[in-house]
């Protein structure tokens, strides 16, 4: 069997949550279902000047990779027009498409992931789900020979927002790569305190899209007495948006300037960095308005961060009995969370040891073999 695996978000130099979950799979598959080909396809027009590798140094030999000579902005303006199709490009048996809408096809069997249906439950926190995107999305999960889900929330999400049968949807939890998330040392911690200039103890927030909810957190952060505030670390690159605005920012200029001064945002933030961050926060704060899984805080679980986060739709999936779970839509309830972890030592130690644990039970190679057996699903359908 072939399947040709669309890695265009595994090759972005910022990875996303997507982006990570892409490559991870990439990775993993053909070492989980050796008897499978699988070709990592993507866009690149530096592929034009050069040769260009993402994925041959993994040395896997039922991995290929096949880099198209196709600028990706324009992609993002043919797609919508059925164009350039990836049989184009070579055969395959199966087509996995990892971020929602796959490339442009005609291919009979597909194999789509959902990851989550923010945009329909929160449209106002997702600009870029344009018109034709979400007609492309509904078309692709009515034709597709399976949907992936990454939790039991976003399933039910989605048998109630689309028209799919359930037999057609699976959900495979993701995971977090304990490799690279784990315990950083205080060596690595002061560093990255040194290199943001972060002075104190701290809470750490990431991810600055509108679903991430930084306006209510921001005014839960300001509620806090002056002499229990630690401070505030916000990572994660600027939102975009069709006018440019930031609510986030609007939010803090609305603040007491004491309360500002106690806020730093460090931008996007690599791996190592964001481990070496989490090592030394108080705890990660992460009331999102709504998530398909969660990357965020199983990577802090994994660190033996402490985890405030949301009791709403996947996220007490993912963090079990080893969070603080609070009411994203209330400030009062995120202000309470943080104070309960700050003010308990007892409490955060026992989370760290939690966290740790229930981190370990998510493997990316269980990922991949549940995600291979979809696939063969498909190519018998």
């Amino acid at each position: 069997m072939r399947v040709t695996i669309d890695a265009r978000p595994a090759v972005d130099r910022e990875k996303t949550g997507v982006g990570y979950y892409a490559w991870h799979l990439i990775r993993r598959l053909p070492e989980v279902a050796p008897e499978t080909t699988y070709v990592a396809w993507y866009v690149h027009v530096r592929t034009a000047v050069r040769r260009w590798r993402h994925f041959d140094r993994l040395g896997l030999p039922n991995l290929r990779e096949r880099g198209i000579v196709y600028p990706s902005r324009l992609l993002e303006r043919t797609a919508r027009y059925g164009v350039p199709r990836v049989e184009w490009f070579g055969r395959f048996d199966v087509l996995f498409g990892t971020n929602f809408v796959p490339p442009p096809t005609r291919a009979p069997r597909v194999v789509v992931t959902v990851h989550d249906l923010a945009f329909r439950r929160y449209p106002e926190t997702a600009p870029q789900a344009v018109a034709w995107w979400r007609d492309a999305l509904e078309r692709t999960v009515r034709r597709a020979k399976r949907v992936i889900v990454p939790s039991a929330a976003t399933r039910d999400d989605l048998l109630e927002l689309y028209e799919v049968e359930p037999e057609r949807v699976a959900v495979i939890p993701l995971a977090v790569d304990l490799e690279v998330f784990r315990p950083p040392t205080p060596e690595r911690v002061a560093a990255a305190r040194e290199r943001f200039g972060i002075d104190g103890p701290y809470l750490l927030a990431v991810g600055r899209t509108a679903r991430k909810n930084l306006p209510r957190l921001l005014r839960a952060f300001a509620s806090i007495p002056e002499d229990l505030r630690p401070k505030l670390v916000v990572a994660g690159a600027p939102p975009w948006s069709p006018g440019g605005g930031d609510p986030t920012l609007e939010a803090l200029e609305a603040l007491p300037r004491a309360v500002r001064e106690d806020v730093a945002f460090v931008g996007y933030v690599t791996d190592q960095q964001k481990v070496a961050l989490l090592g030394g926060a108080l705890a990660l704060v992460y009331p999102s308005l709504s998530e398909g899984f969660g990357f965020p805080a199983l990577e802090a679980m994994a660190c033996g961060t402490p985890v405030v986060t949301s009791g709403v739709s996947s996220l007490p999936e993912v963090v079990g009995p080893a969070g603080v779970l609070v009411d994203p839509l209330d400030p009062d309830s995120i202000a309470e969370g943080i104070l309960r972890v700050i003010g308990d030592e007892p409490l955060r130690a026992r989370l760290r040891q939690a966290g740790i644990a229930r981190a370990a039970e998510f493997d990316w190679r269980e990922t991949a073999r549940a995600t291979a057996r979809v696939l063969h699903a498909a190519a018998e359908a």
